[in-house]
């Protein structure tokens, strides 16, 4: 991400979700606010969209991208929805994610959003008029590279006594693996006993990382990668006990069995994963 500029990738996984309310292809997903935190020239191509319903609101080329994050977000969703209550629900790398605004059950939760200020200036905008789910919503400017998250957190006013939520979605592997472990050690430092923390992280293909010339292209190339051993050794190393562990195998077996989706259709984020660990 460009300094000064809002993320490329949250703008493309908001346009995504956008798209995907319109139609959904995966049983449970909805997301009414991402087409509303847009801006303005992407919401515009949404519109477009709705002209040809109820084709589908993808592209060829997209679909399987398109249909890959509506599963993640459902089965996020899910995670979250499971532990509750908690008091607080840290999001690291934001973006322009909509759950403090569309989630049930958050009434009783204060939401801190982290991301970088550029890409925070956007989605506050962009929200400023709508009414959220949530206790209370506080926005969390970081450059997870440079600043302590602690610090920060602490500066808005986070109990690390209390039961928190942790989602870090589409954010590992554009970081480097030590980078990767520092945050997960810094937030199980920051956890009270039961809070959890699930995150996607990039699953490697052969014994490699997957890469995508079109990430390196827009300045956001993949920087790291794990097995299943190795997310487990990292996870425990870092104070997390791992709960769960799936992919999009798993999600298609458990949410749509008949969908026909294939690795050729979705790409790269086939390989991507979600982990959910919990603080003993």
């Amino acid at each position: 991400m460009r300094k000064q500029k809002a993320s490329n990738t949250a703008k493309m996984v908001a346009y995504q979700r956008a798209l995907g309310n319109l139609l959904p292809a995966v049983p449970g997903f909805v997301d009414p606010v991402a087409e509303q935190l847009l801006p303005e020239k992407w919401r515009k191509k949404v519109e477009r969209v709705k002209d040809r319903l109820p084709a589908s609101p993808f592209p060829f080329w997209f679909r399987g991208m398109g249909i890959f994050n509506q599963f993640r977000t459902v089965v996020l969703d899910k995670a979250i929805g499971s532990s509750l209550p908690f008091q607080q629900l840290v999001i690291l790398g934001a973006g322009l994610d909509g759950r403090a605004w569309r989630l049930p059950g958050l009434e009783n939760t204060i939401v801190f959003e982290l991301d970088h200020p550029a890409t925070q200036s956007l989605k506050r905008q962009q929200a400023k008029l709508l009414s959220f789910e949530a206790k209370d919503i506080r926005f969390v400017g970081i450059d997870f590279t440079t600043d302590r998250l602690e610090a920060k957190l602490d500066q808005s006013g986070f109990n690390r006594n209390a039961k928190t939520f942790w989602l870090w979605e589409g954010v590992t592997m554009y970081l480097k693996p030590k980078e990767v472990a520092a945050t997960l050690f810094s937030i199980s430092e920051l956890s009270g006993r039961d809070s959890r923390v699930a995150f996607t992280y990039m699953g490697k293909k052969d014994g490699n990382v997957p890469g995508s010339l079109f990430l390196r292209l827009i300045g956001e190339p993949i920087r790291s990668g794990y097995s299943n051993e190795e997310l487990t050794q990292a996870a425990q190393e870092s104070g997390w006990h791992l709960a769960e562990n799936t992919g999009i195998e798993d999600w298609i077996r458990d949410l749509s069995p008949s969908l026909d989706l294939t690795e050729r259709k979705v790409g790269m984020q086939w390989h991507e994963r979600i982990a959910v660990a919990v603080k003993r």
